[in-house]
């Protein structure tokens, strides 16, 4: 057993453990920085305690030196007035002096040395009877005074004079330095080595434990989980050191249950993730399926082409499969229906809807020879609800479309329309605004749906060069633009009015363009159908005489 109770300098580690993380900024953490801030402090308060002896130690020995100059002062001036009483007495001012240059030569101490005569005032008053005097300096002065006296024959004492000596402090003050130079050194050496053994021992006891450590926690945040101290120590740093020890294995247990269960949840993810993947393969591959099923009842833009002038088609569904689809159905006389529907939802259910509407369509068709829209509207109405009232149950389930359809005519030079919520916009060659024959307020096959509604038939000529457009709401709802507003009519009439010049067949083109500058980053937020044709009026002398009955059957004319 050490005598820090530290078995070892190093800390150990478990056999097969990783890496240690002792790096440059751990050690000086928690060694060099931390030992040479406790070294100036140990330095700062010895010197203080230095500083504070020197200074008492100083004060005593000057003292004591200005005690032993003063009293040699007394002793020197009581001697030389026993001295030099004959002298004075006689007034012998040449015996006086030589006295006085000799005690000045014996005793270097004495700055001036003055004798008065009896007759001369006691006291130091008057001219003194001999004076002599040296630079004082810049130490301090003491002054002493004796009387001169000489003794009668029967023992008396007679007063002659006075002696009056100065001296000098400087030869204490010289001998209080010389007295303290060896203290200071004793001090100071004895400062180095309080320094050096307080250094020792607190990097052995405290320092050398926490580097270590701090060494060993850094190997745990680098990863190495199996770092433990030895201890054989009951003081703080040896809880501290249990303490630590407890921790590193709580931690190494709950990483190793963590990892455990981190490759648990891992494989079964990644086992959903497979699942998934095959799921959604299917599921795409069905949806890819699903949008071919729905692309064959879309009519061919070849077969529209071969019946109309010019024709564009912008089928775009909001995901692979959509609610929205364009009807184009040919009859006899060469005319045609042409239309736009909007059936609710989008994706699957809004395809399985698409195909629901265009079989009911078909039927309606069968049962309307005349194909008048406004009947084959109303027709679609009733069936289209009769067909989903079992699920009128469920009050979630509302399910419908908006539509609008055209019977074009050439050999009448006019085309009938009819729209449930969905209106006919036209543009004439030249003009400034584009005209809208708007459909009825009513939409189809839903809840709430009247199927009583007789829908409006509207007549519209066929003028060359005149352009007709069919647009579902999803056109005109997409948002975009700064403050993601929706197209909308005005923005919308201005492109057509602005692409009316090109070819028909180039418009679909420019009309993505518009829709894409429109959209910018937003997403698509519903399906979109465009359809855009011109078609000329077919007239013969035989369409005149219809055109005249048509003028007198009920339908409502709409001139734009």
């Amino acid at each position: 057993m050490s005598v820090t109770g530290w078995d070892d300098t190093e800390s150990y580690t478990l056999r097969g453990a990783g890496p240690r993380g002792t790096g440059d900024g751990t050690t000086r953490a928690g060694g060099s920085s931390l030992l040479t801030r406790v070294i100036l402090m140990i330095v700062g308060c010895t010197l203080l305690v230095g500083l504070i002896a020197m200074g008492v130690s100083s004060v005593l020995v000057g003292r004591q030196q200005r005690d032993a100059l003063t009293h040699r002062a007394t002793l020197v001036g009581t001697l030389q007035a026993s001295a030099m009483g004959q002298a004075v007495w006689e007034f012998d001012t040449r015996a006086v002096e030589a006295m006085i240059r000799g005690l000045m030569a014996e005793d270097p101490a004495v700055r001036s040395v003055k004798v008065w005569a009896a007759s001369g005032g006691r006291g130091g008053h008057g001219e003194p009877l001999v004076a002599l005097e040296r630079p004082a300096g810049r130490a301090e002065l003491t002054t002493v005074e004796r009387q001169i006296a000489i003794s009668g024959g029967n023992g008396e004492r007679t007063l002659v004079g006075l002696l009056r000596l100065t001296y000098s402090l400087e030869e204490a003050e010289s001998a209080t330095m010389t007295a303290l130079a060896p203290m200071a050194g004793l001090v100071f050496f004895s400062l180095l080595a309080v320094i050096g053994m307080i250094s020792a021992l607190l990097n052995r006891l405290v320092l050398a434990p926490l580097a270590r450590l701090t060494r060993s926690a850094g190997a745990i945040a680098a990863g190495d989980y199996r770092v433990r101290l030895r201890n054989s120590r009951a003081d703080e740093i040896g809880q501290l050191t249990v303490a630590f020890n407890h921790m590193a294995e709580t931690v190494h247990d709950y990483t190793e249950r963590l990892e455990q269960r981190v490759a648990e949840r891992t494989e079964e993810l990644r086992q959903s993730n497979d699942q998934l993947a095959v799921v959604n393969r299917q599921v795409m591959d069905s949806i890819q399926y699903a949008s071919l099923l729905q692309s064959a009842i879309l009519p061919d833009e070849r077969e529209m082409a071969r019946h109309l002038d010019g024709v564009c088609v912008l089928w775009r569904p909001r995901d692979v499969v959509g609610g929205d689809f364009h009807i184009f159905r040919a009859l006899e006389g060469g005319r045609f229906l042409i239309g736009v529907a909007d059936c609710s939802g989008h994706g699957v259910p809004g395809a399985f809807m698409t195909m629901t509407v265009s079989a009911i369509l078909d039927h309606v068709l069968s049962e309307t020879p005349d194909s008048d829209p406004a009947a084959i509207l109303g027709g679609l109405n009733r069936m289209v609800r009769a067909a989903l009232a079992r699920g009128r149950d469920n009050p979630r389930f509302d399910n419908g479309l908006d539509i609008g359809l055209c019977l074009v005519r050439p050999d009448r030079g006019d085309l009938l329309f009819a729209g449930g919520r969905i209106g006919l916009h036209i543009v004439d060659p030249g003009a400034a605004t584009v005209g809208e024959v708007k459909g009825d307020a009513q939409s189809l096959g839903y809840r709430r749906s009247d199927t009583g509604h007789r829908f409006t038939t509207h007549r519209v000529e066929l003028a060359p060069g005149r352009s007709f457009y069919l647009t579902t709401d999803g056109f005109l709802d997409q948002a975009g633009g700064a403050r993601g507003f929706g197209f909308g009519n005005r923005r919308f009439s201005a492109m057509l009015l602005e692409h009316d010049a090109i070819p028909m067949a180039e418009r679909r083109t420019a009309f993505a363009q518009a829709l894409a500058g429109h959209q910018g980053e937003r997403p698509q937020r519903d399906d979109i159908t465009l359809v855009g044709f011109t078609v000329s009026p077919a007239v013969t002398s035989a369409s005149t005489a219809t055109r005249a009955d048509a003028d007198a059957s009920p339908s409502h004319p709409v001139h734009p």
